[in-house]
């Protein structure tokens, strides 16, 4: 059944997406990430904090948003689907802060579902930081690099 929502949406941002052409802007290549706080797992919160992939962002097509796609080693070692749009803002020469909207889907145990993060690029890094709260605040944070692909 997940599946069929990471499929319709796909169908759904594709068509704007594309408007400027069918080549990324940037290829994205998550690195790590770090856990903090409780997750309330009984394993003792042991996450793979490894998370290499490959992901592509169409930046600022329609409604001046960046979308991404793309698959990563998630932190239960599992291989991750990432669907995510984004609104960035120029914050200095060199650097951009913005608000995301992710829709990943694990093909493992890892998390399936909606995951809204805060993302800070500078050149060509990149850290995003996710939270939640359910007895405690727990999240995680990624890195990793952005290349410019020429277009």
């Amino acid at each position: 059944m997940q599946i069929k929502a990471l499929l319709a949406a796909l169908l759904l941002t594709a068509p704007p997406v594309f408007a400027d052409g069918l080549a990324p802007d940037y290829a994205v290549l998550p690195l790590a990430s770090h856990h903090y706080g409780d997750w309330g797992e009984d394993d003792g919160d042991d996450f793979n904090e490894f998370n290499p992939g490959l992901m592509f962002t169409w930046a600022e097509r329609a409604y001046g948003l960046n979308y991404t796609f793309g698959a990563y080693r998630d932190s239960r070692s599992d291989t991750s689907l990432h669907l995510s749009a984004a609104k960035m803002w120029d914050i200095g020469d060199h650097a951009q802060a913005g608000i995301v909207g992710a829709y990943i889907h694990s093909f493992g145990d890892g998390y399936t579902g909606f995951a809204p993060s805060v993302q800070l690029n500078y050149k060509s890094l990149f850290l995003n930081a996710a939270t939640g709260y359910d007895d405690d605040i727990y999240g995680v944070i990624s890195t990793g690099f952005i290349i410019p692909l020429g277009r």
